[in-house]
């Protein structure tokens, strides 16, 4: 930002303001950080005043009501007219700090930031969403555009919970749409999609740029677990403890490295996780059961409606298992769980 337009934008502030009556005048300055980028709240001025929030509040409202009355101040249109033309290269809205970057460069608190807000809050067009627990402060260049953001919110909130699984950016758009989501001005496309998961709370994108609820794992995972989940799933396919521990040193989470030691501990902890091999996991959600080579060969005997030849249930067992013929063997030959009828075919011992 060039010491410029600080200068300009804080001329007009004073321009606006130089009406006001002293209190008043401080009241809005500390209300919205005009000296030094930092807002305070009601609390704080009313203690300073000896007057309770709610009469800051509606001085404040007061006041902000009286600069906005009458016909529309040239230099406020000017700041409006901006922010309308930024806002509707994003549909009609946008996040403040995205906001801030397109006039200032910066998002952080600045007196030039503040200031902007004050003369956009003015405009009799622009709306402000302050933040809440479902969304971050955002600006909308009407009301009807913050309603229909609310309702394409709450839409594509609910194809999420329905689906139950996270998807990559164009193919949530792709089910929004068929699942007929208004957009912020009619018809929904992918820029507003993009604008609704910056200020969305709930929902967000991992660091693969999938698509989910912030309450599931593989959008916000909390620990060395959730990261082993997220990285092995993606592999789709078994991989070593020590070989899922760099995996998730690579792909850029944030926090500690994972210690390799500390990701086999977890995944023996964590029933989405299924031991197949020497030190070597799934997920359970691939169709891998725990237990062990013989385990697994009673469970397919079990479950079979007559003897299983050899060559099957090796077959099964190295699709279940990553382990060697050999050891497969080895567990048939338990004379006391297994039988080897005279085709070469093996069953269950009866108990």
């Amino acid at each position: 930002m060039s010491k410029n337009n600080l200068s300009a934008v804080t001329k007009t502030v004073a321009s606006l303001v130089k009406s006001l009556s002293a209190r008043n005048k401080d009241i809005i300055s500390r209300r919205f950080g005009l000296k030094n980028g930092r807002k305070e709240t009601l609390e704080s001025i009313g203690k300073s005043y000896g007057i309770t929030r709610e009469r800051v509040r509606q001085i404040e409202e007061f006041t902000l009501t009286q600069l906005s009355k009458g016909n529309p101040n040239p230099e406020v249109e000017k700041y409006a007219t901006l922010a309308k033309n930024i806002l509707n290269e994003s549909g009609g809205i946008m996040k403040e700090k995205d906001l801030f970057k397109a006039f200032s460069g910066s998002d952080a608190e600045s007196v030039f930031n503040s200031s902007l807000v004050f003369v956009l809050t003015l405009d009799k067009n622009l709306t402000k969403f302050n933040d809440n627990d479902n969304f971050h402060s955002f600006w909308a260049v009407n009301n009807g555009v913050l309603n229909n953001f609310k309702n394409m919110a709450s839409s594509c909130v609910g194809i999420l919970e329905k689906s139950g699984k996270v998807s990559m950016e164009g193919e949530f758009y792709n089910l929004a749409k068929k699942n007929s989501i208004s957009g912020l001005n009619g018809d929904f496309n992918p820029k507003h999609l993009a604008t609704y998961l910056t200020i969305s709370k709930g929902v967000g994108k991992n660091i693969f740029n999938e698509v989910g609820l912030v309450s599931w794992p593989e959008i916000r995972p909390k620990g060395v677990r959730d990261k082993a989940y997220l990285v092995l799933k993606r592999e789709n396919t078994p991989k070593h403890f020590g070989e899922i521990a760099k995996l998730i040193n690579v792909a850029g989470f944030q926090g500690k490295k994972a210690n390799v030691q500390t990701v086999h501990n977890e995944l023996i902890k964590d029933n989405r996780f299924v031991l197949v091999g020497r030190g070597m996991y799934a997920l359970s959600e691939w169709g891998y059961k725990s237990g062990t080579v013989k385990d697994v060969l009673v469970d397919l005997l079990k479950n079979s409606s007559k003897p299983m030849p050899k060559t099957a249930l090796l077959a099964k067992v190295m699709n279940a298992r990553i382990v060697k013929e050999n050891t497969i063997l080895l567990n048939l030959q338990d004379a006391k769980t297994f039988v080897k009828n005279n085709d070469g075919t093996y069953e269950l011992k009866e108990a």
